[in-house]
């Protein structure tokens, strides 16, 4: 079955339960993200705003990764989706590259990042973007 696309964060309540995590990931294929919930993709966003975030890195996956030198789905930002866009251009921005990093980098300082209260994923361009 194919799964809704939606533009922003707040047409994907229509698609999951609202009060769960979900688990949201860069769909390489699609060039958009999907948001999985109780295991199952649920729908594909172009921008989705999460709260109480975890930044999640299978190592077994990234692992992988850097043998095969092909990409696989292993590192994902978990959290609430929330139905309100806020303007984030001044949050502080992050990324995660399975080639050259362990975790989610904070772009500023090159922190790793494992929490934050607030995330705005976007795919074009792709950015994250964090606010704590």
């Amino acid at each position: 079955m194919k799964k809704p696309k939606v533009q922003k964060s707040s047409d994907i309540a229509q698609h999951i339960d609202p009060s769960k995590k979900v688990r949201v990931y860069r769909n390489l294929h699609k060039k958009c993200f999907s948001v999985k919930q109780d295991g199952v993709v649920r729908c594909h966003a172009e921008q989705v705003t999460l709260r109480d975030c975890k930044f999640i890195v299978s190592k077994a996956g990234q692992k992988r990764v850097r043998e095969e030198c092909r990409k696989n789905v292993h590192a994902f930002v978990e959290g609430y989706v929330l139905a309100t866009t806020w303007d984030s251009s001044d949050w502080e921005k992050a990324y995660y590259n399975p080639y050259t990093c362990d975790t989610f980098i904070n772009q500023y300082d090159r922190s790793p990042l494992e929490t934050a209260t607030f995330a705005d994923l976007y795919v074009d361009p792709v950015s994250i973007c964090v606010f704590n």
